[in-house]
């Protein structure tokens, strides 16, 4: 699997799942997106999509630019929600297989991690094990290890799941980490408060780069995932 099945096959998924909410289930909130309801994520999976194919965008999104994007779908369906994202997507995918895919990688995580944000609201099983994890995985960690090799981050960090390792920083490793796949993505995202983080299988102490390891600001209390 590579990055751009990855997002078509998240993207499929998702939009197959808002054919089979009610009214009801759309409006439910999302513990991990605060503010937001089921059908606000699919504005923003929408918007954001929009805005990377006509370069409105060309980093990572900040609060300013997703609320942007779900408040210009304000009171359209979720049918065409879907419809536009389905539009959009496939221009998504043939980017992120050109020459300079590793570019949109953000958008592979955004939906996948979006994805678990929802299913954990509606209380249906995660993708706890699947080759979008794995993946969604390899993707988020290389970028950590690009950021933190390009920063000369130290002391390092030594991360191992059930699918590959990697050695974030450089110099000796402070600490080491054995996890999976799905919490590893979940904790460097930022679904996983502090506490949750240090108390993860960790050998070593992780207290100085502990605040380096995540992209989104951590919640301040757990999502019980």
């Amino acid at each position: 699997m590579d990055t751009a099945e990855c997002y078509r096959t998240v993207r499929e998924r998702l939009i197959k799942l808002a054919s089979e909410l009610t009214a009801d289930q759309l409006h439910t909130p999302v513990p991990a997106l605060p503010g937001w309801s089921i059908q606000d994520t699919y504005a923003h999976l929408a918007g954001v999509s929009v805005e990377v194919v006509d370069g409105t965008l060309t980093g990572r999104a900040t609060d300013e630019d997703t609320a942007r994007q779900v408040a210009k779908r304000a009171g359209r369906t979720i049918t065409e929600l879907c419809a536009e994202w389905d539009v959009v997507g496939p221009q998504i995918e043939s980017l992120l297989s050109g020459p300079k895919g590793y570019r949109y990688n953000l958008m592979v995580q955004d939906a996948w991690n979006h994805e678990q944000d929802m299913l954990a609201a509606l209380d249906r099983p995660l993708m706890r094990q699947d080759s979008t994890t794995t993946l969604t995985a390899a993707v988020l960690t290389d970028m950590f290890e690009r950021a933190w090799r390009k920063g000369e981050v130290s002391p390092s960090v030594h991360i191992k799941t059930e699918s590959a390792e990697w050695l974030l920083g450089v110099g000796e490793p402070a600490a080491s980490l054995e996890t999976v796949d799905f919490e590893l993505i979940r904790m460097l995202i930022g679904r996983r408060t502090l506490e949750e983080m240090k108390s993860t299988s960790w050998t070593g102490d992780p207290s100085p780069v502990l605040d380096l390891l995540h992209v989104f600001p951590v919640p301040v209390a757990s999502l019980g995932e």
